[in-house]
């Protein structure tokens, strides 16, 4: 009897080990987000094109994960700068993984534009998403921002513009970007 106690806690705890395993494996992609987490001071580089004017301006941004682990918010704001740039730093963004579609999601939450949802691609160290944003008179700007994960406390983020479908891209903005905490 007590050999078949001692085999039952036995099967118990392998049923359960596996199980945290498998979980475990499960939230690996998502665990990748991790990346992103803390405070960030940013130097922003943004170029004169037609929808930005050249400046330096300082911004910073905070990513944390949601409590339960589920997603990683970042909320981004400048600290100096032009208010009337037509692409506005102010902003809310959600990252996570979609484990049906075996892919990264990204959401950005604006004041100053339509809420975008995109998928994020990631190559190597460098994550990429592109979308689009209005100009006015129904016309649409393709946009395309990188983030380079140099290394563990090291980002440098560039934002593209295209304003004929991708064919021509034109820099709008390179910031480097150090972890704080």
């Amino acid at each position: 009897m007590f050999r078949g106690s001692v085999l039952s806690i036995a099967a118990c705890t392998l049923v359960s080990s596996s199980a945290v395993l498998g979980s475990a494996r499960k939230a690996e992609p998502l665990a990748r987000l991790a990346i992103w987490q803390g405070s960030w001071k940013e130097m922003v580089r943004t170029m004169e094109t037609p929808y930005s004017h050249a400046a330096s301006v300082s911004s910073h941004s905070t990513c944390s994960w949601t409590p339960d682990h589920g997603y990683m918010l970042c909320e981004y704001a400048r600290d100096t700068g032009d208010p009337k740039q037509l692409i506005a730093a102010d902003h809310l963004s959600i990252f996570t993984y979609d484990d049906s579609a075996k892919s990264y999601k990204h959401l950005g939450v604006s004041k100053e534009y339509k809420t975008l949802e995109e998928m994020a691609r990631i190559d190597g160290n460098v994550w990429h998403y592109t979308y689009q944003l209005p100009v006015g008179g129904g016309k649409m700007l393709d946009l395309r921002d990188s983030y380079e994960f140099v290394n563990a406390n090291r980002r440098i983020t560039r934002i593209e513009v295209s304003s004929d479908g991708g064919k021509h891209w034109v820099l709008m903005s390179e910031s480097l970007d150090t972890r704080i905490r």
